[in-house]
């Protein structure tokens, strides 16, 4: 499962775990300062005003410090608005999806700006608005969301602009239609996204609501800006605000982040009550690191895996990178391929098959080398069986990403029946390599003609030059006489050809796969409930970091988390430890400020976790509130 690469750049909590009562929710005062900092800083140097997105972090608590950096708060509804206007004091934002009268006759007097979700909604509230207006009492600025129509976020559960949403107007709706009174345009399609992303969603705007740009008095460009992650493009966002502002003459632009004010400041601790199911001790091979020799006969030679074993672990190397690479809307391609490179270099360690350019350069010293191509080196067994194949960095073959190679290696062997072996991961300093080996054939290249009637035999028709597709939609590449060989009895051995269209998911498992080990493996019961208190871990869905645990196959001590519901489902997946967790030991989660902690329920009955602050400067833990019988009791009467 998925897990937020930024959740790593949150330091461990400067308070003492074993102090205080758990479950607990804690913020640190000086890692939010830090966030709101960042976002000042966009106010300050691209003119525009930042507000606090009440759905995301609305821990009133903290607004002393809060309101010393931003403009305000956005809301999505009556009571985020009264919260704003209670307890921020400051500029009030409000959005729905609809609002009802009596919402709307206490909206109307607190609230700055409205952006409404319909042109009906609009027509519904306007004489409301203009008698408050006219009347001389305080009356929003009335704007209309619009749906870009860009979609960028991958998990539709959080897509604004996935088709058929209900969120925002599209640009042929407003067609024809009397905009006058019109003094807002307002636009949300981010989540968790860069700079660059906006500003792809922004000439999206431009490019379908260009007559309503300028027509109105100011912008609210939304949230999902992940601006405090450490990777951010600060330059760029700033950049984007103010050439947008000069082109369109806008003096008042908005951007109403709320996971970005929270992000990684707060932690969540709980205590281990119970460890249930049967252990699993390790998932790792107890065999030292590789040392290579001239020796065909050892078993930490590359090239002396069975097929099987080969084949088995190959299979458990993919299944540990899926695990890593999870979700496809990670921010940058860097993070993507730092992720893989991690998990690729921590399961090859752990299994024993992690061998150093040095060493492998000692093994091959003397070895006969054969010419390779842009993706391999290659070079002969000392007994001249096998070839032995190892990728390229930054690059593991054409298709680039190591979970991409793993899965062409193991769907040549299961088409062609080719003994292609996936040997070891090799350490360089220019990056990580995967070492194959191949059986040594002599043989010629084939014809074209010849290629193409073999092809045709196991049922595939030539789509273009040296591409190959069967009906089921899978297809063979690169299938170029260089590499392909003819046997001397004129069978064809394909040694080097891409498949394409398999996915990892329809390849054999291994024996004992890594989803079938997940069952076997023991359950730690805390005192929360990832259900209850840590809800967008299911929606989303992703995997949270627990300080000191690692991913599957990182440590030897593998478990899920359980939590205190009769839910079946209410466990988390995916934590290794460098050792046996025991009853009445804290875990520590990260990042577990923004979004988790609005969404949390008192389902089954289950306590609530405490909120509290963290003051570094005071050194300082302070309970701002502890939750009840009577919390749950009064939610339902």
């Amino acid at each position: 499962m998925f897990t937020p690469p930024h959740v790593f750049d949150q330091p461990a909590p400067a308070f003492d775990i074993h102090s205080i009562e758990t479950p607990a929710f804690v913020v640190d005062l000086e890692l939010l300062r830090k966030n709101l900092e960042r976002l000042a800083l966009v106010q300050r140097e691209a003119g525009v005003k930042v507000l606090l997105a009440l759905k995301g972090f609305s821990m009133f608590s903290t607004f002393d410090l809060v309101r010393e950096y931003l403009s305000g708060c956005c809301a999505s509804g009556l009571n985020e608005a009264l919260l704003a206007y209670h307890e921020f004091g400051k500029e009030v934002h409000v959005y729905a999806p609809a609002f009802k009268p009596k919402e709307m006759e206490q909206i109307i007097p607190i609230a700055n700006h409205i952006s409404f979700n319909s042109l009906a909604q609009w027509r519904k509230f306007r004489p409301m608005i203009e008698a408050a207006r006219a009347a001389g009492k305080n009356a929003p600025s009335p704007g209309i969301r619009v749906n870009p129509e860009h979609s960028e976020v991958e998990v539709s559960l959080y897509d604004p602009c996935s088709p058929g949403c209900r969120l925002g107007i599209r640009a042929d709706s407003l067609e024809g239609e009397d905009l006058s009174g019109i003094e807002g345009l307002h636009f949300h399609a981010l989540c968790e996204q860069g700079s660059d992303v906006l500003e792809r969603v922004v000439g999206a705007v431009e490019k379908r609501f260009p007559k309503l740009i300028e027509q109105v008095e100011w912008i609210n460009m939304g949230g999902g800006h992940h601006i405090s992650r450490s990777d951010y493009d600060l330059e760029r966002l700033i950049r984007l605000l103010k050439t947008f502002k000069a082109r369109w003459g806008k003096e008042h632009v908005y951007l109403e982040p709320g996971e970005a004010v929270g992000l990684n400041t707060g932690y969540l601790i709980a205590e281990v009550q119970d460890i249930v199911g049967a252990r699993k001790t390790s998932v790792a091979i107890s065999k030292p690191e590789t040392t290579l020799a001239h020796d065909q006969d050892r078993s930490d030679s590359p090239a002396s895996r069975t097929p099987q074993d080969a084949r088995d672990a190959a299979v458990r190397l993919l299944r540990r990178l899926e695990d890593a690479e999870g979700r496809l809307d990670r921010p940058d391609a860097a993070q993507r391929l730092h992720a893989e490179a991690e998990s690729l270099r921590q399961w090859a360690r752990l299994n024993g098959c992690l061998v150093s350019s040095a060493n492998f350069g000692d093994y091959i010293r003397g070895l006969h080398e054969l010419e390779g191509a842009s993706e391999h080196d290659v070079c002969l067994t000392q007994d001249q069986s096998r070839v032995l194949k190892w990728t390229k960095p930054p690059n593991f073959g054409a298709v680039g990403a190591a979970r991409g190679y793993l899965t062409n290696v193991l769907a040549c062997n299961a088409l062609f029946g080719l003994d292609w072996r996936f040997e070891a991961v090799i350490e360089a300093a220019d990056g990580l390599r995967i070492l194959t080996s191949q059986p040594f054939i002599i043989g010629e290249n084939p014809s074209v003609e010849e290629i193409d009637a073999w092809f045709s035999a196991l049922g595939f028709t030539k789509e273009r030059e040296n591409t190959y597709a069967r009906e089921d939609g899978l297809k063979i590449a690169d299938a170029r006489p260089d590499n392909i060989l003819r046997r001397a009895d004129g069978s064809l051995v394909p040694f080097d050809v891409h498949v394409l269209g398999v996915s990892a998911e329809a390849l054999p498992e291994d024996e004992e796969s890594e989803a079938d080990a997940c069952d076997i493996l023991p359950t730690a019961i805390l005192d929360l409930s990832a259900s209850a208190h840590m809800p967008d871990t299911m929606e989303m869905p992703y995997r949270p970091h627990i300080f000191g645990g690692g991913m599957p196959g990182e440590f030897a001590h593998e478990y899920k988390v359980g939590g205190m519901t009769c839910l079946a489902g209410d466990v988390l997946h995916g934590f290794s430890f460098p050792e046996p967790l025991q009853v009445g030991q804290r875990l520590v989660f990260a990042d577990m400020a923004h979004y988790t902690m609005v969404k949390t329920t008192t389902f089954n009955g289950v306590h609530h976790p405490d909120i509290a602050i963290y003051d570094p400067a005071k050194k300082e833990y302070r309970v701002v509130r502890r939750f009840s019988y009577e919390d749950f009791r009064d939610k339902l009467s």
